[in-house]
């Protein structure tokens, strides 16, 4: 049988369970005890002053008095009033002092909260990141860009970190970000209730970053992000537009399982197609960084009704200060460089590159071009290519995989990497070759003595991988001393061999530089370009889905000898014409003599001459 508990014990229980309930019921105890007080008094004054006037009155008097620390010049005519009054201005000093203390603490409490990050975000139409990692810096650098035209806008970060410290970093790495404030919030993305603190369900997008680590952690991590986010109780059946990226290809379908209608990236096969295009083409990675970043030309959808039931191929010529790339159907889907033949519908709406949205307009003219500069002849057969591979990752093997894509037969790939399991991931791979015949040699490609023996001269072209196994410092690290000795070997020699770096760290482009490499693929960072991308602009999933599928258009960089001849006053109007003839879209160029960002020019005006060019940027089939 249950002991029965006293009344003592049961009145002291509940009133400490009121005390503990923070400063707000303390400060109601306090003036409880107050009230009591004053009460007390005031009717034991009325009882021994029968002069004063009325209970009430006498009541108001004290209070004042307590809390003034005064006491009435007639007090001293009775040493029980002046008693009684005593009595209340120690009762005074009591109350407010431990008011004070309260109200200090309480205040305290509450500071330590909002550094803590824990309040929640009421905003709406905002952009809400969930993790954190080095991509963080790249995307909300870019969001803060993409904000720059917009009225005051909110970025929401949600992240496992502390406030404070995520603060510090973006200010640190990032600066003054302008009209674009930045609320941290501290909690984990995979919490359900962590997550309300950010109020996705206001948000206009949800970017989620895996963490820094192995692949399948990552993408594990992300998975479980996307759950939460789909099918969570206070977020199912709500059309959120959310983007993540997974770095393993065979996580991507249980990762759109996971989040429904959230766009997945593939980042490992994105990385790897950039880095074997940029290894064939010189400065790619320039001009895909020019596309995906919103400080360049971006890709915008217009629709034109004037243009409608003409040839896509007229379209070219519709706008001076715009590129016409392809186009967007009504079902979702996109088609870059589409036959020219093909009739714009009315429903379809043009794939533009431009600068902003706002300089899309209609041409007033015709733009004439130069039919004695254009070029009938096309590229001549292609040649067997030869790949060196220093170092070895996670990607590698979809590097391999994309070259014999690209090359004809007869190429070779050499891999030259200290990693144990080069070996075994080249032999289950060759049987699936077709085109490529792939060789391993064991070697720290830091060493010299093993570059030497290389006869790095004999390659058509060179890719350095950072190792993913690596911290990013130390994987950059390696990446340098190799390109380093590269080139030194290279000058000696008197040859010039195309040279691609991949980075782990975007800061390390800079002295990448210095070791006059080719090209550098930063492979995260151009992931967070394209996540950011596509979280302001749902549609333009399906641009960069046919942009980055092997089957669809790719931008190729090509000598300017294979469109036009050097003739006074050549403008892009006639590259334009000379490369729709052969079923493909230009859509910039690069000087002869780079300077500034690598003399890469993108979406040119087409009535102004030419300076002296030395490649052409189009989109093409093959």
């Amino acid at each position: 049988m249950a002991q029965k508990r006293s009344f003592r014990t049961r009145l002291r229980y509940r009133f400490d369970n009121t005390m503990s309930r923070g400063t707000v019921s303390l400060v109601g105890w306090l003036a409880v005890v107050s009230l009591v007080m004053l009460v007390v008094v005031s009717y034991a004054l009325e009882l021994v002053d029968p002069k004063r006037q009325g209970l009430l009155p006498l009541l108001w008097q004290t209070f004042i008095k307590t809390f003034a620390l005064d006491v009435p010049d007639d007090a001293a005519n009775s040493l029980t009033v002046v008693g009684l009054w005593f009595i209340l201005a120690l009762g005074g000093i009591f109350v407010v002092s431990a008011l004070v203390g309260l109200l200090t603490s309480g205040l305290s409490q509450k500071m330590d909260q909002l550094r803590k990050g824990r309040s929640p975000v009421a905003e709406s139409d905002h952009t809400v990141i969930l993790g954190w990692s080095d991509q963080v810096f790249t995307v909300v650098s870019e969001l803060v860009e993409a904000n720059r035209s917009r009225g005051k806008s909110v970025i929401a970060i949600l992240a496992d970190q502390d406030k404070i410290e995520m603060e510090d970093a973006l200010r640190h790495r990032l600066g003054s970000t302008g009209k674009t404030r930045i609320v941290c919030r501290t909690g984990t993305p995979l919490d359900m209730t962590d997550l309300e603190l950010v109020s996705i369900n206001t948000s206009r997008s949800v970017i989620v970053l895996a963490p820094s680590g192995s692949a399948e952690d990552a993408d594990a991590y992300v998975i479980k992000v996307l759950l939460a986010l789909n099918r969570g109780p206070a977020f199912r059946d709500k059309d959120h537009h959310v983007v993540a990226a997974v770095r393993g290809s065979h996580n991507r379908a249980v990762a759109k399982l996971a989040g429904g209608k959230a766009v997945v990236v593939d980042s490992d096969d994105i990385s790897a197609r950039l880095i074997v295009q940029t290894a064939r083409q010189p400065r790619l990675s320039v001009v895909y960084h020019d596309l995906l970043d919103f400080g360049g030309e971006e890709f915008y959808l217009v629709g034109e009704r004037k243009l409608v039931g003409r040839p896509f191929g007229q379209a070219l010529f519709a706008y001076g200060t715009s590129c016409v790339v392809g186009l967007f159907h009504p079902d979702g889907t996109a088609r870059l460089n589409p036959p020219m033949d093909t009739i714009i519908g009315a429903a379809d709406k043009l794939i533009v590159l431009a600068e902003d949205d706002s300089t899309v307009k209609l041409a007033d003219r015709q733009y004439p071009f130069d039919e004695s500069a254009i070029v009938a002849s096309f590229r001549g057969p292609q040649a067997p290519e030869s790949t060196l591979v220093l170092g070895w990752n996670g990607r590698a093997v979809r590097i391999i995989e994309q070259l014999d894509v690209y090359v004809t037969s007869g190429s070779t790939v050499d891999v030259v990497s200290d990693r144990s399991d080069a070996d075994l991931a080249v032999a289950q791979l060759a049987p699936r070759l077709r085109r490529l015949k792939v060789r391993v040699k064991e070697g720290d490609i830091r060493s010299r003595a093993v570059l030497e023996s290389l006869d790095v001269t004999g390659y058509s072209n060179i890719i350095v991988l950072a190792d993913d196994l690596l911290e990013p410092l130390a994987a950059d690290s390696r990446v340098l001393v190799s390109l380093l000795h590269l080139r030194d070997m290279l000058a000696q020699r008197g040859r010039n061999v195309q040279i691609v770096s991949e980075m782990r760290d975007d800061r390390d482009r800079d002295l990448a530089q210095l070791t006059r490499a080719d090209d550098f693929v930063v492979s995260e960072q151009l992931v967070s370009l394209l996540m950011t991308q596509i979280s302001e602009n749902r549609h333009l999933e399906a641009v960069f889905g046919d942009l980055f599928d092997s089957d669809g258009a790719e931008i190729y960089v090509r000598p300017a000898t294979y469109y036009i001849r050097p003739v006074p006053n050549l403008t892009f109007a006639t590259v334009v014409e000379s490369a729709r003839r052969r079923g493909e879209v230009a859509i910039g160029y690069r000087v002869a003599e780079p300077g500034e960002g690598h003399g890469v020019v993108l979406n040119p005006d087409k009535a102004k001459p030419l300076p002296p060019i030395d490649r052409v940027i189009v989109l093409a089939d093959s």
